[in-house]
């Protein structure tokens, strides 16, 4: 039974202090305050509410409400989709605002909207404090997507660093046997890589397209790149110095080596330069791509000996031995559920430095390095026409060679005409040296015939004398 008064309603054998409904008086009369004596509004409730029939023994959260059937804002629940249990009238204003979750919340504990129990959206996760936009996956507790206060969207990262930041890939699975091209932001192959697939299998991938994909200088197809080249868009300076670039590209070295990403490229050797060796003798060909929250380098490379939580959100990571780091360094954590985990190092301190992120770390993560925002990078197509002008060198000094060779022959060929002559000469001279030694000999033997023949007339002439 309830008595009236004048004030409102009681119950029979309540003091006041029970007092449960009352009607408000003077200004304020006819609103209705459950749990307050004078109410401002129409309807006022101290506490929590609930509506609908099933919710007779579950209570409502503290302060909140919960109804059970449909609920229209500023529009007939009638006209509500039947897949829909809120329908918000537009004012042409903001008709739905979520709050910031409060820098102290817990990972699992954010302001949003629930879509059922996989995913849910809220603004602002407590460690960046930009005021985005962010879905959640419900179970895993990691971020889905995002949308940035300057309009940048993240796939897999509430922080992206470019208009499409996608930080997470999934295996890609080939159903057939093909041949596949696709691009790696690690290399400088612009062009991609082809692999070979002989059976169905997989392959990471971060986007898949259907078609080819255009950018705003040049487009990659999936047979290459076309760069644009065209003279009207360039100031020529003149043709390069082919000599200088020859001597340039001598002093380039090229360097074996193995990279310390050993998880990602394995110990297979390679065979190319070295940036900072390039940027000594040609800097043209060697740009800075750093890129923030993109960029890192694996100078720590190593498992966690330990993580403690010391606070929502707050874990302190343990290492073997003392990173290189500092306050604010910002460092690329590798989980069981996320490669790309950014994160900034804060009291660093010996072995240990303490991070926040709304992703459980779990036990142990891999530190793969910090951020480098001069990342140095070569720049291949300008050594490849580096190699061209010292080509384009070589060959006119292999044909100054050859005209230098040709010429050389035709002297040779020259001499050798003469030699030739002059041996027939030499034979004819010689020939006819012979004869003269012949006739030389013959003379001499003519000339001792004479002697003796004259020695004996004379002889003969004495002895006639003689006998006179």
């Amino acid at each position: 039974m309830i008595i009236h008064s004048s004030k409102g309603f009681l119950r029979p054998g309540v003091g006041a202090t029970a007092l449960a409904l009352l009607l408000a008086a003077g200004v304020h009369a006819q609103n209705v305050g459950i749990g307050f004596s004078d109410p401002l509004s129409k309807l006022t409730v101290n506490g929590n509410f609930a509506v609908g029939a099933d919710y007779n023994s579950v209570a409502a959260p503290t302060n909140g409400a919960i109804i059970e059937g449909l609920t229209g804002i500023g529009v007939n629940t009638t006209a509500l989709d039947t897949r829909s249990f809120l329908n918000v009238a537009s004012t042409g204003a903001s008709n739905i605002t979520l709050a910031p979750a409060p820098a102290s919340a817990a990972p699992s504990i954010r302001s949003g909207i629930f879509f059922g129990t996989s995913y849910f959206v809220c603004t602002d996760a407590p460690s960046n404090g930009t005021q985005d936009l962010t879905f959640f996956n419900i179970p895993t507790q990691t971020n889905v997507l995002t949308l940035s206060p300057t309009n940048e969207v993240g796939i897999g990262t509430t922080t992206p660093v470019a208009p499409l930041d996608v930080a997470s890939a999934l295996d890609f699975t080939f159903s057939t046997s093909s041949n596949v091209t696709y691009f790696n932001y690690n290399n400088n192959n612009t062009t991609g890589f082809t692999v070979v697939v002989d059976s169905p299998g997989q392959q990471a991938a971060s986007a898949v397209f259907a078609s080819n994909v255009w950018s705003g200088s040049s487009f990659c197809s999936f047979n290459g790149t076309i760069t644009a080249s065209d003279a009207r868009l360039k100031n020529i300076l003149g043709r390069s110095d082919s000599a200088k670039d020859l001597e340039t590209l001598e002093k380039i070295e090229v360097t074996d080596y193995t990279m310390k990403d050993v998880v990602k490229f394995g110990t297979k050797p390679f065979k190319k330069v070295i940036a900072q060796q390039v940027e000594r003798v040609y800097p043209t060909a060697v740009t800075t791509t750093g890129v923030k929250g993109f960029s890192f380098t694996p100078d720590i490379y190593a498992l966690s000996d330990s993580i403690k939580i010391i606070g929502p959100g707050m874990y302190t990571i343990s290492l073997a031995k003392a990173p290189e780091l500092k306050d604010g360094d910002t460092v690329r954590l590798i989980t069981s559920k996320n490669a790309e985990l950014r994160v900034i190092a804060h009291s660093v301190k010996g072995k240990t430095f303490t991070v926040e992120t709304n992703e459980p770390l779990g036990e142990k993560v891999f530190v793969y390095g910090k951020q480098c925002l001069d990342m140095k990078a070569v720049d291949y197509d300008a050594i490849s026409m580096l190699n061209v002008s010292a080509t384009q060198e070589l060959a006119k000094k292999v044909e100054t060679l050859e005209q230098e060779n040709s010429e050389l022959k035709a002297e040779s060929k020259r001499l050798s005409a003469i030699e030739a002559q002059q041996g027939a000469e030499l034979a004819a001279l010689k020939v006819a040296n012979d004869k003269l030694s012949t006739m030389a000999a013959k003379v001499e033997t003519l000339e001792t015939a004479l002697t003796t023949m004259q020695e004996k007339e004379s002889s003969r002439v004495r002895t006639a004398a003689l006998e006179q």
